[in-house]
């Protein structure tokens, strides 16, 4: 259950703004790969813009927007591994 405020002080989660993410190229190649307006088209966008959001973007082989702002390959840090 979620606390409800009374309006004298702010909640934590009431701070939190949800952030958009769009991207007019992934939309480009959207349209050559299915038809606007079909399921298909909907089912691509849904499963496209969601690996797009992760940063594993399915187009990002021939996209030049991908290429400028990866540069650098991120680093997963093995913070709570046990080496043994």
């Amino acid at each position: 259950m979620k606390p409800k405020g009374n309006g004298l002080v702010e909640l934590h989660d009431s701070k939190q703004k949800e952030r958009g993410f769009f991207c007019m190229q992934l939309v480009m190649y959207l349209n050559t790969e299915a038809e606007l307006g079909t399921e298909r088209y909907r089912e691509l966008w849904e499963e496209r813009f969601t690996e797009a959001k992760l940063g594993a973007c399915a187009y990002r082989d021939h996209c030049s927007i991908y290429a400028r702002t990866i540069k650098n390959p991120p680093v997963q840090l093995d913070l709570f591994t046990q080496n043994t």
